[in-house]
């Protein structure tokens, strides 16, 4: 079979979109490194080196979503004889060859205000059709795969759960030298409470910052540090300024793939208290590295952090302060977490992932549902 996937995401920084690809296309090349697999990538990351993960890649023309999925991605499948394609929340409305829709969430559903109104109605707009005509549906979590029963009547044999894999850079760092110069390079203090992924308003980083402002009444040190590109983030800055944090709220910018697990092994604890995930990996990588984690009750929340994490109610700032609090001053917590967290984090690998998509597209090539 010859499949090609839609790996736009890969070079563009923009986080979990970009890492489920790449995961993905190293997870199959572990299981099945001679499958006829077709990286679909943006025209500067064509011919890089490593960028297939082991597959060839192919350039897209064009960048726009708008011209890639009803003209580009037919186009391709096309000349390159393609027996499925694997795109990311819309499809084309006419593909020459099946395809396998990925729902990395759905928050266009779920929490539509999060988002900019044209990729709100876009989304909307799509995603029925694109759900309805797919050999089979990708999705991240349990919680995702009971979303799409409830929100699109996809009966529960075409849904494939395809967890994504935490790379085997995150694993617990006990060099403190290694620590203190990662520490050094961004400009973060000994003790800081770190979050990881783009700054927008689903990841509820105002109430995390509000519950954050008290803990300097508790006598607690910590800064907090938020790392990642500020995606739709107007009406959070001019909200995080007005709580006058000063230099205790840290802003890093991008921070680069290899110094994410230092961070997080040198962080005091991790906070990742977002209103609705499809996935949430940053708080799986968190517990690979066994720092003590903070989160939401969100039902994909508590699936991937296994008990592991505090969960805290996301609407409810005084939750969140205590959740903190908890993460930080809790010995038997952080001892937990500094021993069961990276057991819990390794069934989240590479060989499932790429054996679990795998057997996704068998079943859509022979319409096993």
């Amino acid at each position: 079979m010859r499949i090609g996937i839609d790996a736009h995401a890969l070079g563009t920084q923009i986080g979990g979109n970009e890492t489920y690809i790449r995961q993905l296309l190293r997870g199959l090349y572990l299981v099945a490194p001679d499958a006829e697999v077709l990286a679909l990538v943006n025209p500067e990351e064509h011919g890089k080196p490593g960028v297939g993960e082991g597959f060839p890649t192919y350039p897209l023309p064009v960048r726009s979503s708008w011209l890639r999925v009803p003209f580009v991605l037919p186009w391709i499948a096309r000349k390159e004889k393609l027996d499925l394609l694997q795109v990311q929340y819309s499809a084309p409305p006419y593909s020459p060859c099946p395809y396998i829709v990925a729902l990395h969430d759905m928050v266009w559903i779920r929490f539509p205000e999060t988002l900019p109104v044209i990729d709100r109605y876009r989304l909307a707009w799509l995603g029925k059709g694109t759900v309805k005509h797919a050999r089979r549906i990708f999705v991240l979590t349990e919680a995702m795969k009971r979303e799409a029963q409830e929100f699109y009547g996809v009966p529960p044999e075409k849904i494939d759960v395809v967890s994504p894999a935490v790379d085997a850079l995150y694993h617990p760092i006990d060099d403190h030298e290694e620590l203190a110069k990662a520490r050094a390079k961004y400009g973060l203090p000994s003790e800081f409470i770190l979050y990881v992924g783009a700054l927008q308003p689903r990841k509820n980083l105002v109430r995390l910052a509000q519950a954050f402002a008290r803990l300097k009444d508790r006598g607690l040190p910590h800064k907090l540090v938020f790392t990642g590109k500020q995606t739709f983030f107007g009406p959070i800055a001019e909200a995080l300024e007005s709580l006058q944090l000063g230099d205790r709220l840290i802003f890093t910018g991008y921070v680069e793939t290899e110094d994410l697990p230092r961070l997080m092994c040198a962080a005091s604890a991790f906070a990742y208290v977002s209103l609705y995930e499809g996935f949430g990996i940053p708080v799986v990588e968190a517990l690979a590295c066994g720092t003590p984690t903070v989160t939401s009750t969100d039902p994909t929340m508590i699936e991937v952090s296994g008990g592991l994490a505090v969960a805290c109610d996301p609407l409810s700032v005084e939750a969140i302060e205590a959740g903190l609090v908890t993460a930080l001053t809790d010995d038997a917590f952080r001892q937990r977490s500094r021993e069961e967290g990276p057991k819990w984090a390794s069934r989240y690998s590479l060989e499932n992932m790429g054996k679990a998509a795998l057997e996704g597209y068998r079943k859509a090539l022979a319409r096993s549902y």
